[in-house]
């Protein structure tokens, strides 16, 4: 697997994620997100080759894309698209379990953290993920859609 920056579609594994949810419709991409992370909360935490964190982190910023706070978002800048990608208003229990989802796969302290090498860049993937939090909380919260 190729990373090659902090953001959350920046590695091979989110680059193909993308691939795969640009061929398909609306509802299809809500389709493929919502079990990316079932299958991701199903696991709990545990590594499983169903659903990588890297596919977690692009799933939640595809969400995040698509709601009003998360527009704004540096790498949407690079993927313009993304931001249509779903319909609109997205509902607060998909923005939860994107949160729910995140939470189980990249917990603070866990292997996903220690694989980046480089400690500048790992902060500033912590500080993308905070980000995808914060857009996808205030729609969890029955906030802005």
């Amino acid at each position: 697997m190729g990373t090659w920056g902090s953001g959350p579609f920046d590695s091979d594994t989110a680059e193909d994620f993308l691939d795969e949810m640009e061929e398909r419709s609306a509802p299809r991409r809500l389709e493929v997100v919502e079990h990316t992370f079932r299958t991701a909360i199903e696991a709990g935490g545990n590594s499983t080759s169903s659903v990588l964190p890297e596919e977690v982190v692009a799933a939640a910023a595809v969400v995040a894309a698509n709601v009003p706070t998360g527009r704004s978002l540096p790498w949407n800048e690079e993927y313009p698209s993304v931001t249509e990608w779903l319909a609109k208003p997205v509902a607060p229990l998909l923005a939860a379990s994107a949160i729910q989802a995140l939470e189980l796969t990249v917990p603070t302290g866990g292997w996903f953290w220690r694989s980046w090498v480089d400690a500048d860049e790992r902060e500033e993937a912590q500080a993308a993920i905070n980000s995808l939090r914060a857009a996808l909380l205030r729609v969890s919260e029955g906030g802005s859609r």
